[in-house]
């Protein structure tokens, strides 16, 4: 007999299980356990020792009381008449008994995923948390889940071990897809100096295609000046199939993201022969000729030998892109050369952009499925946000060749107020295309932190309403936005009905007696961003465009902008340092409390690396403009100086060693300006 469940099975748990039935007293748990295993494949019994073992969970053989036993077992001995046909495979039964726990599931995934419910609550264990009898059963609402990680500053300075912990706590989450961007460009960005490109694996018979990197950078624990010139790590030490086996193994498809003609720089310029090309000729270095057979016999080999040298064992889905189609800034040498990315050459002509872009698209999908890919995905703005080309005639094209099915339109759109009119999952299935969504979970954390969770919870709201399939994020991947990925998984797993705003206090839970200061810290962050802190970001002013001398004069125009503000911007910036500073204290203390999990530990280093950033941005700044005005003198100046550099000490060791250096390389460009005054 069941009794009703008043209370959490374990404070702060992603996502929530979907049924916990009570069943009287309290388990009595040992960290040392014996693991019976049964019809578990030797994949999977690996990933579960592993899991386990993260948890502080030591599996041992001669344990008799205390037991964990997993069992995979025919779908005809649960209940599944609740459990939607496509999410049986994941479904799983977790019972605590005593000393005894049973995980049971019709198939592989399903055991994995009880195991992370069970680490989970080992881990509130150590915390003290007292563990109810009970029975849970669980099973996804959405198919797909996950985040898609941009090639950019940070992703490409991890290394094996670095994107394993971030497939450990996707998993932990229990989402079971993870985006890689090979390839990407952005050539009006310019951080380095020249256009934004990545290119994050080798490609096979083109040695000269390849993104070299420079930093530079002020390091407090070095009391030096730091560079580092490199090519990103997963293309030096070609491992991305070590990444894609080590995602199997803990049930997560990692899926290539490759820019198919937008964000596309590199590749045109070093190949003009396939770049998109003027009337007269000439290559443009932006986009591709996608009409011309060479660019398409470039493209098959690229993509083929991804999928050959990556995914030996198959591939799930491969990402196109397709987005943001239009004029960028691909030269190198001239910072106000715009260039289009549609091609004017006669094999291009023949036909409009709209009809080559539909044709392009339908040859992609066809290619590689050809090749075994499952399903092709591409982002949905060119089609509909950009051009009019998502139509029935598209489709129509598509299901003549047997290929709507094989099509996923992924529906992306960050902004936190409102969604777009012509960002609808609907606008698809109407047609009869498949469709995820893309809120944001992470991003631009080398800059600022960047609060996106009324986004995530708005387009998950409209997943769940309009039968998407899935969500797959658009981010980079930093633990200070934990709870950013917990509240998409939590929608995306459980169907939740939980606000933004309950989810906080519930994700606050994990911390115990810790909760209030993560609830207090993590508002003091949010207050702490004041408009006028808005104008001080260095990465702002690296773009360039036609109409502004390049290089921007930074902090300059970053003090042009903040003295034309109304009221007393140097004030709003010193009560933003002064919110910083009380954020800063409280997730020092979370970070320094061993008896939290690592992963929680790196949440709060890191949320106080991202305030001890705002304090030392506010700080110099507010200075700055008291000394243009002739309210201080060089000693207030010197004193900013020196909390900038205690700040950056913070960041140096609280954010990922993976972003840190690209972080303080932007407040090393301020450091550099004020110590020129």
């Amino acid at each position: 007999m069941t009794v009703p469940n008043d209370r959490p099975l374990v404070p702060g748990l992603v996502p929530e299980p979907r049924d916990v039935s009570l069943l009287g007293g309290d388990a009595d748990l040992s960290q040392d356990v014996r693991l019976v295993t049964s019809n578990v494949l030797p994949m999977q019994r690996k990933a579960m020792r592993g899991i386990l073992t993260s948890a502080g969970i030591r599996v041992v053989a001669n344990k008799k009381k205390y037991v964990i036993e997993a069992k995979v077992v025919e779908p005809c001995d649960f209940d599944l008449s609740d459990v939607p046909e496509e999410a049986r495979d994941e479904y799983y039964e977790l019972e605590i008994q005593g000393s005894l726990i049973y995980i049971r599931s019709p198939g592989q995934l399903g055991i994995l995923w009880g195991t992370q419910t069970l680490a989970s609550i080992f881990r509130q264990l150590a915390m003290d948390v007292t563990v109810p009898n009970c029975v849970v059963r669980d099973w996804p609402s959405m198919r797909d889940r996950g985040i898609f990680i941009e090639c950019k500053w940070g992703p490409d300075r991890m290394d094996l071990l670095d994107w394993s912990l971030v497939i450990d706590r996707l998993a932990a989450l229990k989402m079971n897809r993870l985006g890689i961007g090979l390839y990407g460009c952005w050539g009006n960005c310019r951080f380095e100096g020249t256009p934004t490109e990545f290119l994050m694996v080798p490609v096979p018979g083109h040695e000269e295609l390849k993104s070299e990197k420079h930093l530079r950078w002020y390091s407090p624990d070095y009391k030096a000046w730091r560079e580092d010139t490199y090519v990103p790590r997963m293309f030096a030490d070609d491992f991305l199939g070590d990444v894609v086996r080590y995602g199997a193994e803990k049930g997560i498809s990692v899926i290539p993201f490759v820019n198919s003609l937008g964000h596309n720089t590199l590749i045109p310029r070093l190949m003009p022969e396939i770049s998109a090309k003027t009337a007269d000729g000439e290559p443009t270095w932006v986009g591709y000729s996608i009409a011309d057979p060479k660019t398409r016999e470039f493209i098959e080999a690229f993509y083929g030998s991804i999928i050959e040298r990556y995914y030996p064992e198959g591939i799930e889905f491969f990402h196109i892109q397709m987005d943001e189609v239009w004029p960028d800034y691909p030269d190198p040498n001239d910072p106000h050369k715009v260039a289009s990315p549609w091609c004017e050459a006669p094999v291009s002509k023949a036909k409009t952009n709209e009809e080559n872009l539909q044709d392009y698209i339908l040859w992609l999908v066809r290619m590689l499925t050809s090749k075994g890919v499952g399903k092709v995905v591409m982002w949905n703005d060119q089609l509909t946000r950009h051009m009019s080309v998502l139509d029935e005639t598209f489709v129509a094209a598509l299901e003549k060749e047997g290929l709507k099915d094989r099509l996923i339109l992924h529906w992306w759109w960050y902004n936190n107020d409102a969604l777009n009119d012509q960002t609808h999952v609907d606008l698809g299935r109407k047609l009869g295309l498949d469709g995820w969504v893309a809120p944001m979970t992470c991003y631009f954390n080398w800059s600022r932190y960047d609060y996106r969770r009324p986004n995530i919870e708005k387009m998950l709201r409209m997943a769940q309403e309009e039968g998407a399939l899935g969500a797959v994020s658009y981010s980079v991947h930093d633990p200070a936005f934990a709870d950013h990925e917990a509240l998409l998984a939590n929608y995306a797993w459980s169907g939740s009905e939980m606000t933004n705003e309950e989810f906080e206090v519930h994700f606050a839970s994990r911390f115990g007696a810790g909760k209030d200061a993560y609830l207090a810290g993590i508002q003091a962050l949010r207050d702490a961003h004041v408009p006028a802190l808005g104008h001080c970001y260095h990465y702002a002013y690296t773009y360039t465009n036609k109409d502004v001398a390049f290089p921007r004069a930074y902090p300059g125009e970053a003090l042009d902008r903040l003295a034309a503000l109304p009221g007393d911007p140097a004030s709003d910036l010193r009560a933003a340092a002064a919110k910083a500073v009380d954020s800063a204290a409280a997730f020092a203390t979370l970070a320094a409390t061993e008896e939290y999990p690592d992963s929680d530990r790196a949440c709060a280093r890191s949320l106080r690396a991202n305030a001890a950033r705002v304090q030392g941005l506010a700080t110099v700044f507010a200075a700055l403009l008291d000394h243009r005005a002739g309210k201080a003198d060089q000693e207030a100046v010197a004193a900013a100086r020196a909390t900038l550099v205690e700040a950056m000490a913070v960041i140096e060791k609280g954010q990922p060693d993976w972003v840190a250096p690209a972080t303080l390389m932007s407040l090393s460009v301020l450091l550099e300006a004020i110590d020129q005054l």
